[in-house]
């Protein structure tokens, strides 16, 4: 029963919302048809796209009677319609998301500089950098593994253990090292947080997931302190930091709503549930909407605590879309972590891109295709979806401003989806999502759009990319874009972006299988990292292709290395990517499994390969392992000849440290030969 009226909700508002104005696909501006990469000048979405441009509210009244009025409708006999996640006006619900050729800026630190000295972490845009399980200075390499902290010294001829800090319970996924701190970003749920706070407010049906940021004093790595601790609301989706300033971007669904649920079966418990329900939010507070935040001292006191937002800090687009906050939190690492610089917009985000003055966060709308698939309507409704982007202006360190928004037809794939050049953003979707069933008629986009007084427009759209296909990776470098799209085989286009008017393929390369990540490695030179395919589309290996791109009208592969049966975590995740550019070497995570059914025998492989990678070919030089003949693995037998998968590499000086959650491997630069393990220990 609950399902059902669920899905009949969902879709009673998608189809009320259809007929009460929303976006038709067919109303447009310029061309109805589109040909094989036709250039749009004039984009069918534009007089669709004011909706999206964000309005403060006046007053903490106006903002309550806002999300009061909205979400009375959407609360039923059992909460919230989807769970306790948001709906959006149009009755479509939103999809929380989990889903570098530059270093970040070169800067003076202990171990010299980086780029000429030590490698940083492989980010999108130079200065801007990006959060990660390892960060380097050139004198300590600090790792988050296992719940820990880990201080390995590089200083010396020899790596070795400095310190560690236990981070306690939750999951610490990313930190950033500035000076003599480290920031750690984890999460956790209600129920986890320790040092005796207490988040009663969280409901009892469900663990709302908290995040916390924790600040480090790393100055004496032998006994690193906790600083302070801040609890959030809400889920941690990314971060960016320039120049020690960060930002961190949250997204936080309402709390403490302690819903009733119908005590019996029958139609008059579920609307007896439902008023009650309603009674709840049109009793909510501000608190109930807004994300709250603990902040704790060194020895885990409370010492200040309340809404993390003020009502002149949220935003909400013309359009209601929804009863999530997206928030973004501005923190000084140089004067530690603070919650006074804060601004939110009633709105979801799931992709996070910065440049060095702007950073955006997109949300892909989401629907629940199961009830659209059974009522015929899936195909009009992908055709139709919309990606939502929200500008953040960041050019001064000491706040973050709210800017523009605008939306773009289809889904985004990451942040390389994402591009500021010129003062022009540049994004490419595909019109199909990539769990659809049927992409046949898919096909793909780059758009360009401009911020015109708080709206981001677009102008100018190319279209017709990769058709019955969706994209893998992107990669934009100046005005030039590089796009892969796959399904059977790997189209590489070239887009030039050098009229932002008039965005249009200059060139177009087939080959079997796709690059999941694009590396420029050189002049004129484009490194691929996916997966080798058949005439039929299946995968059958980690390939590292190099292109020629010196002529865009005409992209060649001039290289290819393939390792059967092999998968890397470079495909999902550009920072487990290295290129150490004065000795051409990348190093790639791999790992292989293969079965032979006539000797019923298996074998694999996980670790990484060591490529030089030249215009005169990819050559292996090394396969590097952290095994259990050595190191933590060593003192548990049972574990012995296992082989833990490498996350992370990096260069310091003449030496290359690869790092897993069992330790960091020293090896020489230029033979590739262990030299030094430092364990963190396993379990």
């Amino acid at each position: 029963m609950k399902r059902t009226a669920i899905a009949l909700f969902a879709l009673t508002l998608l189809m009320t919302a259809c007929s009460s104005g929303g976006w038709d696909p067919t109303a447009s501006a310029g061309p109805t048809t589109t040909t094989h990469h036709t250039v749009i000048t004039q984009p069918p979405i534009q007089a669709q796209l004011t909706a999206h441009t964000l309005q403060p509210f006046d007053a903490c009244d106006d903002f309550l009677n806002y999300v009061k009025e909205h979400a009375v409708d959407l609360v039923g006999p059992w909460g919230f319609s989807n769970g306790g996640g948001p709906l959006l006006g149009d009755g479509r619900m939103m999809l929380d998301e989990e889903f570098a050729a530059d270093s970040a800026a070169p800067t003076l630190a202990a171990g010299g500089e980086q780029g000429i000295d030590f490698s940083g972490t492989n980010v999108q845009e130079l200065g801007v950098d990006e959060p990660d399980i390892v960060k380097t200075d050139g004198s300590l390499v600090m790792a988050v593994a296992n719940s820990t902290l880990y201080a390995v010294d590089v200083s010396g001829d020899t790596a070795r253990l400095a310190g560690s800090l236990d981070l306690g319970d939750g999951w610490a996924q990313d930190i950033f090292f500035e000076g003599d701190r480290v920031l750690v970003m984890s999460t956790t749920n209600g129920y986890d947080v320790r040092g005796g706070v207490d988040f009663a407010r969280v409901p009892d049906y469900y663990g709302s997931p908290i995040s916390v940021l924790t600040e480090i004093d790393v100055s004496d790595p032998s006994h690193m302190e906790t600083v302070r601790t801040l609890h959030l609301d809400g889920s941690y989706l990314s971060a960016r930091m320039i120049d020690g300033t960060a930002r961190i971007v949250l997204s936080s669904a309402p709390t403490g709503l302690a819903f009733v649920y119908p005590e019996s079966s029958g139609l008059k418990a579920e609307r007896d549930a439902e008023q009650a329900n309603r009674e709840i939010v049109l009793n909510s507070t501000i608190d109930n909407w807004v994300p709250y935040y603990v902040l704790e001292n060194a020895a885990g006191t409370v010492v200040d605590e309340g809404p993390l937002l003020d009502c002149s800090q949220v935003n909400h687009p013309q359009e209601f879309s929804g009863i999530n906050m997206l928030t973004v939190l501005t923190v000084d690492l140089h004067e530690g972590l603070r919650t006074s610089n804060s601004v939110g917009v009633l709105a979801d985000g799931n992709i996070v891109y910065a440049s060095d003055s702007a950073l955006y966060v997109a949300t892909t709308r989401w629907m629940d295709w199961a009830v659209l698939e059974d009522s015929g309507d899936a195909d009009a409704a992908r055709e139709s979806h919309i990606t939502e982007i929200h500008k953040f202006d960041i050019s001064n360190p000491d706040t973050t401003v709210y800017a523009a928004s605008g939306a773009v037809k289809g889904f985004m794939l990451s942040q390389w989806s994402m591009s500021e050049y010129d003062g022009y953003l540049r994004v490419a979707t595909t019109d199909s999502p990539d769990w659809w069933w049927d992409d046949l008629d898919s096909e793909s986009f780059v758009k360009v759009l401009a911020d015109r007084d708080g709206e981001l427009v677009e102008v100018g759209s190319v279209g017709g990319l990769g058709e019955g296909e969706r994209i893998y990776s992107v990669r934009f470098m100046g005005d030039v874009g590089y796009v892969v799209t796959f399904r059977q085989t790997d189209p590489l286009y070239t887009i030039d972006l050098s009229d932002p008017a008039n965005p249009a393929v200059a060139g177009e390369l087939k080959i079997l299988g796709y690059s999941a990540y694009l590396h420029p490695v050189g002049d004129d030179l484009l490194l691929g990292i996916g997966q080798d395919a058949t005439d039929e589309g299946r995968t059958v290996g980690t390939q590292i292709s190099l292109f020629d791109v010196s002529d865009p009208a005409d992209p060649q592969r001039i290289q290819q290395y393939t390792l059967e049966h092999g998968s890397s975590e470079v495909e999902y995740d550009h920072h487990a990517f290295l290129y150490w550019e004065p000795t051409e070497l990348a190093v790639v995570p791999v790992q292989t499994w293969w079965w032979d059914e006539d000797t019923e025998t298996e074998g694999g492989f996980a670790g990484a390969i060591a490529v030089r990678v030249a215009r005169d070919g990819v050559e292996e030089l090394a396969r590097i392992t952290h095994d259990g003949t050595e190191g933590p693995l060593s003192e548990k037998p049972e574990l012995q000849g296992w082989r833990l998968p490498i996350r992370r590499s990096l260069v310091v000086g003449d030496r290359l440290f690869t790092v897993s959650d069992g330790g960091i491997l020293q090896s020489d630069l230029d033979t590739l030969e262990d030299e030094a393990w430092v364990s963190f220990g396993i379990g």
